[in-house]
């Protein structure tokens, strides 16, 4: 009894410690509606509809993260916006947290319960991007 209880307390700090171990990460990742999102953007964007310019990041972003494969803490999946989807890799870091690159993006993740906040950055001549969105799995 004292070594399945030791077990079960052993194993319960263990998911505890990194929560992204206990959670199923392929699937799609939708970004909600929320205030949450934040970040600024600047020059042509080839993933939206916006003019050229300089902007904020608002609500209305559309992203969806699918992640195809996991083995261990390495992944596979794609970057979608509503126009285009790029090919990513990831990894799962010791500490729980997330990296990820797709062709021209860094993004970097953390969960929070059910939620992601993935934060991506995206520097370039044409476009420069540095946003940070709330994701949950659909």
């Amino acid at each position: 009894m004292k070594r399945t209880l030791m077990l079960g307390l052993l194993l319960g700090a263990f998911f505890c410690g990194s929560p992204v171990l206990a959670v199923d990460l392929v699937g799609e990742w939708g970004n909600i509606v929320s205030e949450d999102h934040h970040g600024a953007l600047s020059g042509a964007p080839d993933h939206e509809l916006r003019p050229v310019g300089n902007h904020f990041v608002t609500r209305d972003l559309l992203w969806t993260l699918k992640i195809t494969s996991r083995e261990g803490n390495g992944f596979h999946g794609q970057w979608c916006s509503l126009k285009k989807c790029e090919q990513l890799v990831g990894v799962v870091r010791k500490d729980g947290s997330m990296l990820m690159v797709d062709e021209d993006s860094t993004f970097f993740a953390t969960m929070y319960g059910d939620e992601m906040e993935l934060c991506v950055t995206e520097p370039g001549e044409a476009f420069r991007l540095a946003a940070c969105l709330i994701m949950k799995k659909k």
